[in-house]
Order: C-alpha cells, then structure tokens, then sequence
C-alpha cells in the first residue's frame, strides 16, 4: 500500500469529519438499511463477554518493595526493529484462578497499526497465515463501513491510545483465554488490562488482590476458541477492546457501563453489530442502565442497554461528535453525560432522555437497529367471569430501568366491533418521591399505529390513565430514575391496576369524627382494588357548592379511601349533601348524618 494511497483514504474520511454533525449523522444513516441487514443475517453464537471490567478496580501503584515480586517487565525494541518471528513471554490472568500465568507467543504479523502475535500452541491449529492477513488487513485498512481500518476509524472518533512502550502500535495477542463460561453459554472473548500500562506488579483487587505482573504494552488479548477467530465476529471484539485502550487513557476510572456501551458503539461506527447483546437485552429490558453485575450475574442485556443509550445519543444528540466529548470528558456514569450534553447546548435533562429511551426501545425508534422487546408481563382483557380486575402489588424496579407492561385484547378480531380495552383505565402508584417516577402509556390502535403519552402522577407518587378509542394493546410503562444516581443501586417498589371503571361501586360510611368536635369523615370502600385512581368528594349546602371536588386519601390498607373536613358551626350537619366521583361518574351520595 503507498503513502498516496493511504493519503487518499485519510483524505476521504476528513472530509467527513468535518462535515456538520446533521449531514454527518446523514452519512451514518446511509448505511442504516446495511447495518440493520447485518443484524438480521448474523449467525446465532455463544454470547461474548468482555474480560475489561473484571479490571475496572482501581491499581494500587507503584508497587513497595515488599510487594515487588519480580523485577520491572523489560523493555522491548521499538518499531520497526521487531521482525516476524520475535519470540516473547506474556503475562496473562487466568479467570478461572484469577491468577496469572506465562504465554509463549510469536509474532507473526505486522502493520502499520499492530503487531500481531500468537501463542505458540494456536498457531495452525486454529490461527494461520490467513488469520493473520485477514486480521491486519481489518485492522489497518478496511471494515464493514467502509474502506477504513479499525485503528483510523476508533482512533479518529475517540482519539490516539496511549503508548507505554513507545513502539507506535497496539500489540493484538491472540491466545486461548482461560476462562469459565455462565449457564448463558457466555466466554472471555477479549479483554483489555489496565495494569499493562503500569511497570512492575501492582495489586489488582479484581484478582482477589493479588499480584499482576505488568507487560508494560499497549495490547489487546483476544480469545482464539471458541471465538471465532477466523471470522467477523474476532473483528468485532477487536474493536470493542481498542476503545476500552482508549477510554483508559481519557479516563481511567469510568463505570464499567458507559465503557462497555461505548465499546459497542466503536465496533458498530466500523460496521459490527453484537447482536447476541441486543438479543439478551431484548429479553429482559427491565434491567438497570446505570448498574453492572458482579461474577455472579448475567452481564448480557447489560452490554445491549450500555450500547443502545450510547446509540441512541449518536442519533439524538450530536452523532460521533458527542461520543468522543463523553469518552474524553473526566465526568463519570450519568453526571458525566449530563455535563458533555449540557456543553454542547442539549437542555433537555437526564430524566426526560432516559424516558424517551425507554419508549424508543418498544417501539424501536432507530435508524440503525430493530428491536422485539419482550414484555416484562402481558395481561389479557377483558378478565373472565369471577376473576376480578388486574391488580398486582409490590412489584420492584432498580434506579434507571423501565417494565413493560402489556395490556391486550384476547380476541383482536373482534376488538372493533366491541374493543376489550375500551374503558379500561390502568391505574399506577410508586414508592415516593414521586419525581423520580415517570410513567407513560402506548396506546395501540393497530399493529403499526400507536400514540404515546404521559401519565401525569400526584405528590403521593399515583396516577391513572383512560383508555380511549378503539385500542386492541396498551403498554404501561413505568421507569425509575433519580437526577442524581445514586453510588449503590436502589430499587423501589410499585403498585399498577387495569379497571373498568362502569362497574366500580362503593360502599360509603360519613361519620362525625371522634377525636376532632366539628370534623367529620367520609369513608369509602370500592368494590374493586384502584391502583392511582381515587374517588373525588363534593360537598354542597341546600343545592348551592360548599366545597369544590376534593380527593379521598387512600387508607395503609389500600382497600379504603377517606376524606376529613370541617364544618362550621353556623351550618346544620343535615343542609350538607356529599357526592362521590370517579372518572366523571357518580359513585356515592348522601346527606351528611346519613350512614
């Protein structure tokens, strides 16, 4: 390749770079109809985990001497004075001892971005010299999007990585990770380890602690089975891994969320999707976006959340422009974000971004990706005979994560002639505060024709909506999030109902208060359990409006509602009527020394 033609390419790619941040994310749409066919073609594999965030903890170094166990990694020849054939000894951890041991390994490629090498008991047994070749040419020259290799297309989005060894590449081993697969089937399929840029050994709480020789490198460890590593899918983690290099030098001490979903944005801006990632989110979407698991957690949906928020700011807020702003930005997890969109003129706040996500993702509002999401629970309507309504209590939801809640006619043929969800009002109450809430509804009318809105919810933390038109689904879907988050995730408890408000009745008791002379109590009992709805009382004296329309409070119970007001002593308890509401209809009344 010459010094013209590489020129050339660079030359192509600036002008995209400086094109405006509108007709760039235009560009990027281009390949939307590409990218989605991508998705749909993959093959189904073992989902791939990376090996990063088990470095996340932050190094203790220098090193004392006491602790010192080896002397500082040696210094290697700088490019371009290693030839193919150079022999080295790495350090690498073992995941399943969380321990390190030795790997023999030879290079056997290089470009004008890497050096590759491979550990010597892989070599033509699963890597050969067209592994190599189809590697560095990915690498240096051309991806899926387009004739750019991986290295200028990260390192132009994101930035130069650091260069510890001062050879001018990043050194790509490939290697059989010993790891442990999860009951999802899931391997190490690369990983990126932050004490490589240190000198010595350092302590490493992730590894119990222990001690981690450094191989003072700027490297990538990429897995060789079962990873594919002749294939597309190497590529990808390839990538995933070049911008956790990256991240580490803007920095180091990011959540591991916003990391991993940059990381899949990387590998996506060069034309890889990780599709058993979105899959796995697909399944469980109620999860926590600004949490990572622990070992003994599934980290699978949680990589397919990270990426589609990362994506969902490319397409919303300022495309590649505003994610190289978040992984250069020192701020970390969500404040982090706010202060990179606040600096580039985005008011709208965390809340109202992380709501509009959550009903992006249903409806799969993107350019790039298609999404099914599975329902966190579906209800059909109407109940049958002698069941009831739907009211399910003490459900949980984590801080940053929404359920889907699902809402359907059983007989979506006849639903227009007699729709099941017609005067169905579905009712929520959550744990306050109440602004850490939001709640939204679909509203379907077909399969493709939908409307969305918000339920407006009280101090109390309760709200309802009516259902209206002719509507086969509806979808509730309340979400979780604080402005601030929170250092340990919080999860919070809720409450959500689906009535037909016609048939609601009440049973009501108005009593003089036995405490307070003067104040009387209105108490109501409905026949069936409300969820944000509450019955509204009116008072008036011989025909004329004493009180306006005023809420019950709902009793601890929450099989009962009161109401408490005074009357002066000018008025006669029997010129007083009361009126019960509910959704506009009348449900209760009387003469105030009735019972």
């Amino acid at each position: 390749m010459s010094m013209q033609q590489r020129r050339m390419r660079f030359t192509a790619r600036d002008v995209l770079s400086r094109t405006p941040v509108v007709e760039r994310i235009a560009n990027y749409k281009k390949i939307s109809f590409f990218l989605i066919i991508m998705v749909l073609i993959q093959p189904r594999v073992a989902a791939f985990r990376c090996g990063t965030p088990v470095f996340k903890a932050r190094l203790q170094s220098p090193p004392t001497d006491a602790e010192r166990l080896a002397p500082t990694a040696p210094v290697h020849p700088a490019a371009p004075a290693l030839p193919i054939g150079t022999e080295r000894t790495f350090f690498a951890p073992d995941f399943r001892s969380l321990q390190q041991y030795t790997v023999p390994a030879v290079l056997r490629g290089v470009g004008e971005f890497c050096y590759l090498y491979v550990e010597e008991t892989e070599w033509e047994r699963r890597v050969t010299p067209r592994t190599v070749d189809a590697i560095i040419r990915a690498f240096d020259e051309r991806t899926p999007a387009g004739p750019r290799g991986i290295y200028p297309t990260v390192t132009e989005l994101f930035g130069a990585p650091p260069d510890v060894d001062a050879n001018g590449r990043v050194i790509l081993l490939l290697l059989n990770i010993r790891d442990r697969a999860d009951v999802t089937g899931g391997y190490t399929a690369g990983f990126f380890n932050s004490a490589d840029q240190g000198r010595g050994v350092l302590r490493n709480p992730g590894f119990r602690g222990l001690a981690i020789r450094s191989n003072v490198a700027d490297m990538l460890y990429i897995d060789t089975f079962p990873l594919d590593i002749n294939g597309e899918a190497a590529h990808n983690v390839i990538a995933h891994e070049l911008q956790h290099l990256i991240h580490w030098r803007h920095d180091s001490r990011e959540e591991i969320w916003v990391d991993e979903g940059c990381a899949d944005y990387a590998a996506f801006v060069c034309g890889y999707v990780s599709r058993e990632h979105l899959a796995a989110f697909e399944k469980t979407p109620s999860i926590s976006l600004t949490t990572w698991p622990d070992a003994s957690g599934t980290a699978m949906p949680h990589y397919g959340a990270a990426f589609l928020w990362m994506l969902y700011l490319h397409e919303r807020y300022g495309g590649t422009d505003t994610l190289r702003r978040i992984v250069q930005h020192p701020g970390t997890s969500m404040n982090g974000i706010a202060t990179v969109l606040a600096g580039v003129g985005h008011t709208a706040n965390l809340a109202d971004i992380f709501s509009d996500w959550k009903i992006a993702n249903y409806v799969s509002d993107y350019a790039h990706v298609k999404l099914a999401l599975s329902p966190t629970r579906v209800h059909r309507l109407p109940v049958p005979r002698g069941d009831g309504p739907i009211a399910v209590t003490r459900q949980t939801l984590p801080d940053f994560a929404a359920a889907y809640l699902v809402f359907e006619s059983t007989d979506v043929q006849t639903a227009t002639v007699e729709p099941a969800l017609q005067g169905i009002t579905l009712g929520f109450s959550g744990e306050t505060p109440a602004h850490d809430w939001t709640v939204h509804v679909i509203e379907y009318q077909d399969d493709v024709t939908y409307t969305v809105a918000a339920v407006p919810l009280t101090h109390a933390g309760t709200g309802a909506v009516a259902l209206s038109g002719a509507r086969t689904k509806a979808v509730l879907i309340p979400s979780l999030h604080s402005e601030i988050p929170r250092v340990s995730a919080r999860v919070a408890t809720y409450d959500y109902s689906a009535t037909r408000g016609a048939n609601i009745t009440f049973v009501a008791s108005v009593l003089p208060n036995p405490v307070l002379p003067r104040y009387w109590d209105i108490v109501a009992e409905p026949s069936e359990l409300l969820v944000g709805l509450a019955p509204t009382v009116t008072l008036k004296q011989e025909a004329r409006l004493y009180q306006a329309a005023q809420p019950m409070k709902a009793l601890q119970d929450g099989e009962r509602y009161r109401y408490t007001f005074h009357l002066a002593p000018t008025i006669s308890p029997e010129a007083i009527t009361w009126e019960l509401v509910l959704e506009g209809r009348t449900v209760g009344e009387g003469v105030l020394e009735q019972n």
